[in-house]
């Protein structure tokens, strides 16, 4: 794939610095690491550092267009072409989607938004138009689903992916024939507009809630960074239960379809199941997960298809074959104690998921759950809190420490607790995960709360293996073969 320097330019606010702009570029990048000769690079201005500190390196790679947002003096081969625009991120966004041909514009996108419920809603809304026939993607924190098949050449560390990553990815579902792109927008992609040239045509707004405060510098501008996609979308569909999303959503001059908690009537609820009844509708229907919060996202991923066209009727059929995304209230199979383990990392999420839990808990409840490093303070003694207020046991210990000292963020969740019996230390991971299901007898229920789905660990600057699903099936696989053992002697 290429295209010409001057067809990314062409209706752009940019100064031409020197070069030729007639000239072909065979890809974009903005990290300089991954430059391949006759790239576009984007020096993109981070937290830390500028990224005129990288042009360089892009140029002895092979690149051979560089677009900044300051004329740099430095650049002498007067071969390069280099043009200075207000906004990388935005030109980057722009480039992007003209480079790989506007994709977004050839699909029905749905993007999801909200503090908690992004992933779930998204896989619900694409597992629903799945069954009526339709070919649709699901992009985002678990990476690219087509039809519910995980492609694995496709994949981003990003909720929101970078742009490059997005509309390549677009892309290739327009070349292979899908038709409705259903995608995760986190606060942060918002903000760094990400999705800026992407065409959205249903923004999902599930809930607001306390999260990357540190990233956006307060509350404030963590809503506004979210409220951006009502900008960005065509129409909405919105939790008439959330007040941020009730008040803000209402301003809009969009069209919108509300979801509410009164839509879905919960009957019963298992630690495997939940038998549900949707408004106005006697047929009692099984739904082969749990969760309180998880009838919300059922509404909301029902009304989304509402509003294209698909009606909760039509859906009946196939709502119990819907099942819950890896990491999301996830059941470890055992034949011991009910174990789950869940994404939940902030304080509303975790306190969703510890009330879910308890409508069915048999005996005790034990919680294990830290709080990640270089992340919102703020949050860990609320956590903390909602803990020790919901949990029997409770284990505290690392999630991403990052550069972090793993104790400080440990004293952080406790240091407002009272010394409490029930409430343990335990900085190393595997060690709380293995403590907890040795503390627990048949009757208990362990909750491994906030890495979900994630296979690895950020301690200080290196990225370790680690799976608490996989810690749990080897203990619970050791525990089976001593018993085992026992019984033979």
């Amino acid at each position: 794939m290429s295209c010409f320097i001057a067809d990314l330019l062409k209706d752009w606010p940019c100064t031409w610095i020197q070069g030729s702009f007639a000239q072909p570029i065979y890809g974009i990048k903005d990290d300089s690491r991954k430059i391949k000769k006759g790239d576009l690079f984007v020096a993109i201005n981070g937290k830390k550092d500028k990224g005129r500190i990288y042009i360089n390196e892009a140029i002895q790679k092979g690149a051979i267009c560089i677009i900044s947002e300051e004329k740099v003096d430095e650049i002498l081969n007067p071969s390069i072409a280099f043009a200075t625009v207000p906004n990388t991120k935005t030109f980057l966004s722009h480039a992007c989607a003209r480079f790989f041909g506007n994709p977004s514009e050839k699909l029905h996108v749905i993007a999801v938004t909200g503090t908690n419920g992004k992933t779930t809603v998204s896989h619900l809304i694409g597992q629903l138009l799945d069954s009526q026939g339709v070919q649709v993607a699901v992009i985002g924190t678990l990476g690219l689903f087509i039809n519910g098949k995980k492609i694995h050449q496709f994949h981003s560390n990003l909720t929101t992916w970078s742009a490059i990553e997005l509309h390549q990815t677009l892309a290739y579902c327009v070349n292979n024939h899908v038709t409705h792109v259903v995608l995760e927008a986190s606060s942060m992609g918002l903000a760094q507009h990400r999705l800026d040239h992407c065409s959205i045509d249903q923004g999902v707004f599930l809930n607001l809630g306390h999260d990357h405060l540190e990233d956006h510098a307060g509350f404030e501008e963590y809503g506004k960074s979210k409220r951006k996609l009502i900008n960005l979308c065509k129409q909405i569909v919105a939790n008439e239960d959330d007040e941020y999303w009730n008040e803000h959503v209402t301003k809009s001059d969009k069209p919108v379809d509300w979801f509410n908690s009164g839509q879905i009537e919960l009957v019963e609820m298992k630690s495997n199941q939940m038998l549900i009844r949707l408004k106005g509708d006697r047929t009692i229907i099984p739904i082969q997960f749990t969760g309180v919060f998880n009838v919300a996202n059922l509404a909301a991923a029902l009304m989304t298809l509402n509003q294209i066209g698909f009606s909760a009727n039509l859906l009946k059929p196939f709502l119990s074959y819907l099942s819950l995304p890896m990491g999301r209230l996830q059941m470890v199979e055992g034949d011991y104690c009910e174990v789950f383990i869940d994404y939940a990392h902030t304080p509303e999420a975790l306190q969703q998921v510890l009330e879910s839990l308890r409508d069915f808990v048999k005996g005790r409840l034990v919680l294990v759950f830290g709080c990640g490093g270089d992340r919102d303070h703020e949050k860990r003694s609320e956590m903390g809190k909602i803990a020790s207020m919901y949990a029997d046991k409770v284990i505290v210990t690392s999630d991403n420490p990052r550069s972090e000292n793993p104790i400080d963020i440990c004293h952080d969740i406790i240091k407002d607790l009272p010394s409490l019996s029930t409430i343990h230390v335990e900085l190393d991971r595997k060690e709380a995960i293995e403590k907890a299901l040795q503390l627990a007898n048949q009757l208990d229920t362990v909750l491994i709360a906030g890495k979900g789905h994630e296979t690895t660990q950020h301690i200080g600057s290196n990225i370790i293996p680690l799976s608490d699903e996989q810690i749990v099936k080897e203990f619970l696989a050791r525990r089976n073969d001593k018993e085992r053992a026992g019984s033979d002697c």
